[in-house]
């Protein structure tokens, strides 16, 4: 039977463990999930919500989220936006994106993505009966401006970002962050910017919103998330930043699905934004050190090329091999007891693999790379 479903693959990452023996002591170098939970204070403002559950907050969020995220946005993103016609709270990133989509498109609308992508921006794409239309990025991970203006035809709806990006953690600069804004803005298309990173940044680099340029705040839809930032991942809470024009169409889209996001999650999200990304930055000196560790241990120029990114907390590796990613990967867990994510599944032209060194402490990290230079000195 046909559905809108048939043409999206099966969720990646459930795939590729429901083919192999997991060994019991395996060791996860795959899912972006922080190592750290939330703070204290969020899980007690969560907590205090569990006798009063009983009725919805507004569609868009509760009164005191939105005013919350508001000032985060003007402090942080140097964003001066209305809470209640420019900001929309959902349940986690993805349901952003999707909102997203479904409020701007029809079917068979072009949306465009760069290679090496988020899978699941391509899967919300086919689910929206949108076209994927994904073209490289550079050797650097950044996207080509000729490319993407050669890619632009009168059937494209939007262009997506991810920055800093998922899997390469490349940080995309101002100036290409600014063209792409203006091409937007001269096409009269939308330019949907996940900055669900944003905090993560190394070194030199720094992150923006696009969405802060000169005239270009109508063609932008920016989500955020409080996953990556607070260690939430499983409170399922996230935001959309949205044009004026486009606010009451995600809000149909919201209203249809989740009404609005939990009410425990959105208290622990005040809560959040009041303790600020300085809860983050105390877990930088770890997390330093931890990429630090990758840097030091990756170098294995034999078998890998290794691009250092300077931002989230993901590095793709390049693999010297004639094998499928897929079977590299299939290797390593059952024989080598790690766990990396083979690159294809991130529309990669070329054998990969995406490690994440956020989601393990420093003495997991020690044992999981360990174990992952062996098994690639070994299989490759």
């Amino acid at each position: 039977m046909l559905s809108r479903t048939n043409d999206i693959q099966k969720a990646p990452i459930q795939q590729l463990l429901s083919e192999v023996e997991i060994p019991r002591d395996t060791i996860s170098l795959g899912q972006g999930i922080p190592f750290f939970g939330p703070p204290r204070e969020a899980i007690d403002a969560a907590c205090s919500t569990l006798h009063n559950l009983y009725s919805y907050t507004s569609d868009a969020g509760s009164f005191e989220l939105l005013e919350a995220i508001s000032r985060k946005l003007r402090r942080e993103n140097g964003l001066t936006v209305d809470p209640n016609r420019n900001i929309i709270v959902t349940s986690g990133a993805n349901q952003a994106f999707i909102n997203s989509l479904l409020a701007i498109t029809k079917p068979r609308d072009d949306i465009i993505l760069f290679s090496p992508v988020y899978f699941n921006h391509v899967m919300a794409v086919k689910l929206a009966a949108c076209n994927p239309i994904i073209i490289p990025a550079g050797e650097d991970y950044l996207p080509s401006i000729d490319i993407l203006q050669d890619s632009i035809t009168s059937k494209t709806k939007a262009i997506i970002t991810v920055s800093p990006n998922n899997p390469t953690g490349a940080v995309y600069p101002k100036t290409i962050l600014r063209e792409i804004n203006q091409i937007c803005r001269d096409r009269g298309i939308y330019h949907i910017s996940d900055e669900v990173y944003e905090y993560y940044i190394y070194d030199d680099a720094q992150h923006i919103s696009p969405a802060i340029f000169d005239d270009t705040l109508e063609y932008t839809i920016t989500i955020f998330s409080f996953s990556k930032s607070f260690g939430m991942s499983g409170y399922r809470i996230g935001y959309i930043v949205t044009p004026f024009s486009v606010y009451d169409e995600i809000l149909k889209v919201q209203d249809t699905t989740t009404i609005c996001a939990s009410i425990s999650s959105q208290a622990a999200a005040i809560k959040a934004i009041d303790i600020g990304r300085g809860y983050l930055e105390s877990f930088y000196p770890i997390l330093k050190k931890i990429r630090n560790l990758f840097i030091e241990k990756l170098r294995l120029e034999d078998k890998i090329i290794f691009h250092i990114t300077k931002g989230g907390y993901f590095f793709l590796l390049k693999l010297r091999t004639d094998l499928s990613d897929w079977e590299v990967s299939k290797r390593l867990i059952e024989g080598y007891r790690v766990i990396a994510l083979p690159g294809s599944i991130f529309y990669t032209s070329y054998p990969s693999l995406r490690v994440s060194y956020g989601n393990v402490n420093i003495e997991k990290a020690e044992e999981g790379l360990t174990r992952l230079t062996k098994g690639l000195r070994d299989i490759l």
